[in-house]
């Protein structure tokens, strides 16, 4: 889509703050002096032209008064004093006329005149009776009177002797009035020049400290320190440039605070995390320790154990009966126990030996059929005890490259947990493998997990169930055991559940197999996007 031009508005508002300034303040210099200049150009032209006719009126007058003679003379003196006057610079024609105002003698070419208004007062003084556009047309009286040049003298009222009459042209006043008009505008342009110029001058001092203003903030912004404000201009940028001194001291202060108080509590955490660190090492030693020197004795325990059950056999024709099968049913609850128990101690240490990152990926070409039976095989009476029924799937490529024991880690503690928490329900395992990844599930119908406990047990020592009455028993470590073992062979594992319905762990291993070295983390992955 084309943009459209942008608007004088849009234009306006774009430019800086001394920019506007300045093309409002040159916008109303040159409206202030087209204004002075038609004013004042207007006012000329009127009394120009006033002091003008004000000035041929005399000069007609004057006329008038040289040609009282005339009229008591010939026509022919009357026709030559006629062009004489037309001679006259900026006459155009002249004409005397009689007493009834019809024309006695006109100047040579001399067009039509308009018609003289007489009323019972004569005027005393020349005026205009006609104006068009090219000429102003005067009229005198001429009257006799007390006067040397006239060969009679009279005593009695001034009688009328006629009228002279003289046309004016204006194309001298025009002339004068374009020279004014350029001259006027000349002065108004120079006098607007002149104040834009030292207006521009006090705007950009004005301007200058906000844009000193507006530069250290741009410097802040991009992370200069240390910076401040120029002092200057008028009494309120002053002000301004004082008050954000100020504020920027104040935040120097709190900054310097706050980066002593960041340096400290650094320091505490990176203590804190050593000593985490180095706990989390003591911890792993000693779960290590202390699991070796309890498996040692516990496989001594199997070991006489099942040579003692062995013994039995031997026994049979020489005790009671009814003594050696409660001793064999006692021999087969200790051989259980024990072998749980080494079972437990086995998770400690390999939950150990994973934090410690002393677990690596051994891979190898496997069926994964027979593995997927061979554990579902161990697990059996485990389900069988909780009545429940174990179904099997198994699809796609049957025969991948993978650590073998690390899949029985997996597989067996997912199955175990949900065996484990499901009675007189169904689990389904369900393994499907691909070119690229590898998928394992296992959805039963058990207890479920409640919504806010689903990142939690994944923690080592950690179940749903807690409190010192709990139903089920279990040290808390197989599912952290089989989170960090996907996370070494570069999977993930999720898990979605619904309280009372049951759960469902999902497992994802990419194909081939890129194992993540020194993994061992214990905090809780959380919930992908493969979660169901």
């Amino acid at each position: 889509m084309v943009k459209g031009r942008p608007s004088i508005q849009q234009v306006f508002e774009a430019c800086s703050f001394q920019r506007q300034l300045t093309i409002l303040s040159n916008m109303g210099l040159l409206c202030l002096a087209l204004t002075i200049f038609l004013v004042s150009s207007g006012w000329l032209a009127w009394r120009l032209e006033s002091l003008l006719l004000t000035l041929l009126g005399e000069v007609t007058g004057q006329l008038a008064h040289e040609s009282r003679l005339v009229f008591l003379e010939s026509p022919a003196s009357a026709r030559e004093r006629a062009a004489q006057i037309a001679t006259f610079p900026g006459v155009r024609q002249a004409a005397l006329l009689k007493p009834d105002a019809e024309t006695w003698v006109a100047s040579p070419g001399a067009g039509r005149w308009p018609s003289v208004p007489l009323s019972s007062q004569e005027p005393m003084r020349a005026t205009p009776i006609h104006e068009d556009r090219d000429c102003w047309y005067f009229v005198v009286p001429v009257r006799t009177g007390t006067d040397d040049a006239l060969p009679v003298v009279t005593r009695t009222r001034p009688q009328l002797l006629g009228y002279v009459a003289v046309a004016w042209r204006k194309a001298p006043l025009a002339q004068l009035r374009g020279w004014l008009f350029v001259l006027n505008g000349v002065i108004a342009l120079a006098l607007a020049l002149v104040i834009g110029v030292g207006l521009h001058y006090f705007l950009r001092r004005l301007t200058e400290p906000l844009n000193s203003l507006a530069d250290v903030m741009r410097r802040i912004q991009h992370g200069g320190t240390r910076v401040r404000a120029d002092v200057a201009g008028p009494a309120e940028t002053r002000e301004i440039g004082r008050v954000f001194n100020a504020l920027l001291e104040r935040l120097d202060q709190h900054q310097a605070v706050l980066e002593s108080e960041v340096l400290m509590r650094t320091q505490e955490l990176r203590a804190a995390r050593d000593l985490a660190l180095t706990a989390d090492r003591y911890k792993s030693a000693f779960l290590a320790a202390m699991s070796h020197e309890m498996r040692t004795p516990l496989q001594s325990i199997i070991g006489y154990t099942q040579e003692s059950e062995k013994k039995l056999k031997f026994l049979e024709g020489d005790a009671d009966p009814m003594i050696l099968d409660t001793l064999a049913e006692y021999f087969g609850i200790v051989l259980h126990a024990s072998d749980e128990l080494l079972y437990r101690i086995n998770q400690v240490l390999e939950l150990a030996a994973l934090e410690a990152g002393k677990r690596d990926v051994v891979l190898e070409w496997i069926d994964l059929p027979p593995l997927v039976d061979e554990v579902v095989a161990v697990l059996k009476l485990l389900a069988a005890r909780n009545r429940n029924r174990v179904d099997v799937v198994c699809e796609g490529i049957e025969r991948v490259e993978l650590d073998g024991d690390k899949m029985r880690q997996i597989i067996r503690n997912l199955l175990d947990n949900a065996c484990k928490f499901t009675r007189e329900g169904a689990v389904l395992l369900a393994v499907r493998s691909a070119a690229d990844r590898l998928t394992i599930e296992v959805t039963d119908s058990g207890i479920g997990i409640p919504a806010d406990q689903l990142d939690l047990i994944f923690e080592p020592f950690r179940q749903v169930d807690m409190s010192d009455t709990r139903r089920y028993g279990g040290t808390g470590l197989g599912l952290a055991i089989t989170r960090n073992v996907c996370h070494l062979l570069g999977g993930t594992i999720t898990v979605t559940s619904t309280l009372g319905r049951g759960s469902c762990f999902r497992v994802v291993i990419p194909l081939p197999v890129a194992p993540r070295f020194n993994a061992g983390s214990s905090a809780p992955e959380p919930r992908g996007a493969d979660a169901r």
